[in-house]
């Protein structure tokens, strides 16, 4: 009896060891950091042609649009690639990278004379590029990154895709020049290889301010907003510095009633804080020249945004369009609706029934039209808004709910982003439900 009973405390001890040696495996093999990238395993999707009957892509994350065949997502770990555009949810992933304990900070795309490529930025420092078209890891190199970030694009990564903290990008000709901020440091690269271009000191605290304008001139703002100092993108050589003219900057009252200069600050970008085109200081603004100067240019509208050369802002009959540097208008578009966005190919306004209405940027003639509405009366307010450059308007919606709350509260639903196609008015589809909730007459 007894060897009975110590054999079945040999065995019974024997099992738990087993069972706690394999739970250690598992834990390592789950918990362990891990780099996984999934290549992909069908061709290049083409562009697709949309046939069914809903309005919209109706999205949980927030997508970059590469060459209007393929969606870029970011989430807390990882980052990934599918298609068609057009699809109505997320599907399979045409490739994907994800990275544990790691997190995603920033995404940016650039095209490149080596074809269209996916910078990410992570927590721990690594930068990492993949070429969109094949999913692989195209080149990687790490720099400084302020201690104790993490990923902040809450539910759809708008945050992470559309206003990247710490990765700029600027154009020269067919060179496309990655620049990165850390503290106290900017590093530039070449978007295609990879290749260090410089190194550059900044004033400490102060990275997030660094923005880039056209022709390959990435501006460095004191920490006081009172100056700028601009950089070549492709070599780092200095352009010169500008400083904030006496009299144009007015004191503005802080929270606690004492005075305080008005900063300089990047306006009419395409993205971000990519390819600025003016620097503002309260109402006065300058237009940034290629070569780095600045020439004077009319006071800014409300709500204005940049398509091309030209400010397009809001007027109580419509919407109005100008040069940059004049204030003669070029065009008008009488009707009612919200200017949301702009880029060099359309100005999108949302009509009252969620209709999108794109204009012809060179006339504000109707160019294209869409619906952003599944049903009529939705009740939902616009968060970030991405033009795609192409057939597409994406459109975070979020509640009325305060940003402070949880996303449940704060977006609209458990896929808030619409991504909305976009027709030409003479080929809007008849298609029963395509249009239901909008009256695009």
């Amino acid at each position: 009896m007894r060897r009975r009973n110590a054999a079945r405390i040999t065995a019974a001890v024997a099992a738990s060891v087993v069972a706690v040696v394999a739970l250690v495996v598992i834990c390592i093999r789950v918990f362990a950091p891990a780099e996984t990238l999934t290549a992909p395993t069908t061709i290049y999707p083409t562009v697709p042609v949309i046939t069914d009957e809903r309005p919209f892509s109706e999205l949980r994350a927030a997508p970059l649009v590469v060459e209007d065949r393929l969606r870029i997502y970011a989430e807390t770990w990882r980052v990934w690639a599918d298609a068609p555009v057009g699809e109505r949810y997320e599907s399979t992933p045409y490739w994907a990278f994800r990275r544990w304990p790691a997190q995603v900070l920033g995404v940016a795309t650039a095209q490149t004379v080596a074809g269209p490529m996916v910078v990410t930025q992570w927590s721990d420092g690594q930068i990492i590029t993949l070429d969109a078209r094949k999913g692989a890891i195209a080149w990687r190199t790490t720099a400084p990154v302020r201690s104790g970030r993490v990923y902040d694009g809450r539910r759809t990564g708008a945050a992470t895709v559309y206003d990247p903290e710490s990765l700029l990008t600027t154009r020269i000709g067919t060179q496309t020049v990655l620049v990165v901020t850390g503290p106290g440091i900017a590093d530039a690269y070449d978007a295609a290889t990879g290749q260090a271009l410089w190194h550059r000191a900044l004033p400490a605290g102060c990275e997030d301010d660094v923005f880039t304008g056209i022709g390959g001139v990435v501006a460095v703002p004191a920490c006081d907003g009172r100056s700028i100092s601009f950089v070549s993108a492709p070599d780092g050589v200095d352009r010169g510095t500008w400083t904030v003219p006496a009299g144009s900057a007015p004191a503005a009252a802080g929270p606690t009633g004492a005075t305080t200069a008005v900063k300089a600050a990047p306006a009419l970008c395409e993205l971000s804080r990519f390819e600025c085109r003016l620097i503002t200081v309260g109402t006065a603004a300058w237009a940034i020249q290629p070569d780095g100067h600045l020439v004077s240019a009319p006071p800014l509208e409300p709500g204005a945004v940049l398509s091309g050369d030209r400010v397009v802002y809001s007027i109580p009959t419509g919407v109005q369009a100008r040069p940059l540097t004049s204030k003669d208008p070029l065009w008008t578009w009488q009707g009612m609706g919200h200017l949301v966005a702009a880029d060099a190919v359309g100005v999108y306004i949302i009509a009252q029934d969620r209709t999108v209405l794109g204009l012809d940027p060179a006339t504000g003639r109707l160019n294209v039209i869409g619906c952003a509405s599944s049903k009529p009366n939705e009740d939902w307010q616009i968060g970030h808004v991405y033009p795609t450059g192409g057939g597409y308007l994406a459109l975070e919606r979020i509640t009325k709910a305060p940003a402070s709350e949880a996303d449940a509260q704060y977006f609209f639903g458990p896929r808030p982003v619409a991504l909305v196609e976009l027709y030409p008015p003479v080929k809007v589809p008849v298609w029963p439900g395509k249009f239901a909730a909008c009256n695009p007459a």
